[in-house]
């Protein structure tokens, strides 16, 4: 397994963002079911609906996020300020029940999307199985943390100001993190190194989030104002619009991350055939035990455009 301070040089051809995002919204249109992972996710959070629906007068606003590991509705809202202190939320005795779901959607999810991008075929549940003990351990501590924040903040009410930045600058540093659980199959510790590692490290990583937070907060000067000025209407259409639109962000996302990590194989895109290249749970041993990463992130990188010709090409001919 690479070292997780190997983080792999730019390649000249590095695909933008928005071509990213092109080939994602295809991918995302031919596994549509997968949609039905976000809508949940924009569902099951009932504090987020609870200040859309106390809001008054009207709201309008701008959501910046990097990538997530489950990007929702609430990916693309910004929500109505609530009085100014720390406020604990009337769930938080769920919370135990909150992580475990979320660790399942979002290991079935991220490793659905892996599978489809490699084999053009995916099982949700095999996935979920698979990978959810990494990602819930990655999933509690996001919660921990976030739990930690509000404790700390109530003890110095001054900290309430630092949230918003540094919820950013969490958030950028170890996007990855969760998508390398999948397509890397590291451990938590050696996601989040990585992750770390190309977020200090800019270039293509810093590229990547820049393109992704641009498109989130053009989306989301409609969404919000569509969902907090329309209450359980809003909410309703706006979790089923945005749908189709975060499974292709996390299409996008994964590809990206496998990119970077040297783990993309030809896939679907091989004349062998699916499962030919790469990892996942119905492939079998794509890659040979003593390939260089350097040497198949190349690859991965000169074959993009092809793979991406020969993906078109089929859905066409279907």
């Amino acid at each position: 397994m690479p070292s997780p301070t190997d983080a792999p040089e730019t390649p000249r051809n590095s695909r933008s963002f928005g071509t990213r995002l092109q080939v994602a919204w295809e991918r995302a249109t031919d596994n549509l079911p997968l949609a039905l992972v976000p809508l949940l996710s924009s569902l099951l959070a009932p504090d987020d609906v609870r200040r859309v629906l106390a809001a008054e007068d009207l709201n309008f606003g701008i959501a910046f996020r990097f990538p997530a590991a489950l990007p929702d509705l609430w990916s693309f809202v910004s929500l109505p300020s609530q009085p100014a202190g720390v406020h604990v939320s009337p769930t938080l005795w769920l919370l135990p029940v909150a992580v475990l779901v979320r660790a399942g959607l979002v290991a079935g999810l991220l490793g659905s999307a892996w599978e489809a991008v490699e084999t053009g075929r995916y099982d949700f549940a095999a996935n979920a199985r698979q990978h959810f003990v990494p990602v819930l351990v990655f999933v509690a501590l996001v919660r921990v943390v976030g739990v930690g924040a509000v404790a700390l903040a109530a003890t110095a009410p001054l900290l309430v100001l630092l949230a918003v930045p540094l919820f950013l600058l969490l958030s950028y540093l170890f996007y990855a993190t969760p998508y390398l659980l999948v397509v890397a199959e590291d451990s938590v510790g050696e996601a989040l190194a990585r992750s770390y590692d190309w977020a200090v490290g800019g270039g293509p990583y810093l590229s990547y989030a820049g393109g992704y937070l641009l498109a989130v907060v053009a989306v989301s000067v409609f969404v919000s104002a569509f969902v907090v000025n329309l209450g359980v209407v809003g909410v309703a259409v706006g979790a089923a619009v945005t749908a189709p639109v975060a499974l292709a962000l996390t299409f996008a996302t994964t590809e990206f991350v496998a990119d970077l990590a040297g783990e993309r194989g030809a896939g679907a895109g091989d004349p062998r055939g699916p499962g030919a290249g790469g990892r996942g749970p119905v492939a079998e041993d794509r890659r040979s035990a003593d390939a260089d990463p350097g040497e198949d992130f190349d690859s991965a990188a000169d074959s993009d455009e092809r793979g991406d010709a020969d993906y078109r090409d089929r859905r066409e001919d279907v």
